[in-house]
């Protein structure tokens, strides 16, 4: 089934995309957890961000190669069938379609309902409120995302430089008006390296997101060109915000002190350079921040069901692969990922309010991630075979880069996997998996596949 490609984003929005889904509200208080994993060891703390940045820098980088290749609609379902078929192309699609972008999403609205409702706890007074705040905010980033592609860019944009502000301001005037002496006295050496590997696993779940943008690549102008860029830049940027922010926080706090108040040093720093409104302020920062991941995740999760029905492998393909004239964009495949989401909200809250279910301490945002890094890894390998062929030149492309891009994804791997429900996770996960298989060999097989 062969649609009309329509390109309607530049490179600004790619770069909005990746940046502005990995950042979302985790890095405004991971210094303290990083500290208390490195003992409060600020140079220590900077190594182990740069270490958990390895899956996504070099990761995108080996990715771009991919993208490089083709833009076909789908991104790394396309990709992954040019790497290992079919079979595994829609197992991937299958995944995030029915687990990964749903998850995400159900989850960052639900976050951004918290925090909202931290602001305005007024409204958080009825039993149902952190809910209903989290279903208006599905409503209303769909809506928009519907409405006009175009409006979803700018906000995508506004809420990446939006959310930048708050970082850097304290990275900027902890590095000018912070105690130097916080952390000139921190060395790394080997005990300190090895008593401090629980931290690599602390931050690498705050570099997700960065794949997103391949969802969008047959829609970018000049994809070949700008895709692989915002893969290359983007992971760079936000590492130096990551690194440039931890720093500053701990220049103006103190590493002592960030340990002692915990997620509360961010509001401290925010009022020591704004006053009584400053926690008010970076709350809002904070909301628009998950806000834009929020949009980036729904920007890739209305076009999932869309992306495999393409490939006619959905029940009804030929109603979900079809653009609707006005919007450019499928409404059944919009409605179908609207629905997995309801699905995932609902069993966050049971996982919340149901005691038989919530004392396994269920993290939906959790189940998805890990298993994701396995296609990655997929990926990457693909992209060595390729080079083993001869069809990339460069060894530094083709080998080096994607075996420290594998080095990063075993890292998320471990980290999940060692979890205290890494089985649960890895039941469930397995369990999708099964059903996509299933329905790979009773649908799929018996249909011929169209062309993208």
């Amino acid at each position: 089934m062969k649609q009309e490609k329509t390109r309607k984003f530049g490179l600004l929005m790619s770069i909005a995309m990746i940046i502005g889904i990995v950042i979302g509200s985790g890095i405004f208080f991971k210094a303290d957890d990083i500290l208390m994993q490195t003992n409060g060891n600020v140079m220590m703390g900077c190594l182990v961000l740069l270490l958990g940045a390895l899956g996504i820098i070099f990761g995108g980088i080996t990715i771009s190669e991919w993208a490089k290749m083709t833009d076909d609609a789908g991104g790394l379902i396309s990709y992954a069938e040019k790497a290992f078929g079919r079979l595994f192309a829609f197992l991937l699609g299958w995944f995030q379609t029915t687990v990964y972008f749903p998850a995400l999403v159900a989850i960052v609205a639900f976050v951004a309902a918290n925090y909202t409702l931290a602001l305005f706890p007024q409204f958080g007074s009825a039993k149902f409120g952190i809910w209903l705040m989290t279903l208006i905010y599905l409503f209303a980033i769909y809506i928009m995302n519907l409405w006009s592609s175009r409006l979803s860019e700018i906000f995508q944009t506004s809420a990446m430089f939006i959310k930048l502000i708050p970082l850097l301001l304290i990275a900027i005037c902890g590095l000018i008006f912070g105690d130097p002496q916080a952390i000139s006295s921190h060395a790394i050496t080997l005990p300190v390296v090895l008593s401090s590997t629980g931290a690599i696993v602390a931050v690498a779940f705050s570099y997700d997101g960065w794949t997103v943008a391949p969802s969008i690549g047959h829609e970018i102008k000049n994809s070949k060109r700008n895709l692989p860029l915002a893969l290359i830049i983007s992971p760079l940027i936000i590492l130096a915000v990551y690194v440039s922010y931890f720093v500053g926080i701990s220049l103006m706090i103190g590493p002592a002190e960030i340990m002692k108040m915990g997620d509360l040093a961010f509001s401290a720093a925010a009022e020591r350079l704004f006053g009584p409104v400053g926690q008010k302020l970076m709350l809002v920062a904070v909301i628009i921040s998950v806000l834009g991941t929020l949009n980036g995740l729904v920007v890739a999760n209305i076009r999932a069901p869309y992306f495999l029905a393409l490939r006619q492998e959905l029940p009804y393909s030929h109603k979900i692969g079809v653009l609707h004239a006005r919007y450019n964009l499928s409404i059944l495949s919009a409605l179908l990922s609207f629905f997995m989401t309801l699905i995932w909200l609902g069993i966050h809250y049971l996982s919340i309010t149901v005691p038989s279910i919530s004392r396994f301490g269920i993290d939906i945002s959790s189940i998805p991630i890990v298993i994701m890094y396995l296609f990655y890894t997929g990926l990457y390998v693909g992209v060595m075979i390729r080079t083993a062929k001869g069809l990339i030149q460069s060894k530094l492309l083709g080998y080096v880069c994607p075996i420290l891009a594998i080095l990063g994804a075993f890292m998320i791997l471990y980290g999940g996997l060692t979890a205290a429900n890494g089985v649960i996770y890895l039941i469930v996960s397995g369990l999708i998996l099964v059903s996509g298989l299933a329905l790979y060999q009773f649908f799929v097989c018996k249909k011929p596949k169209n062309s993208v």
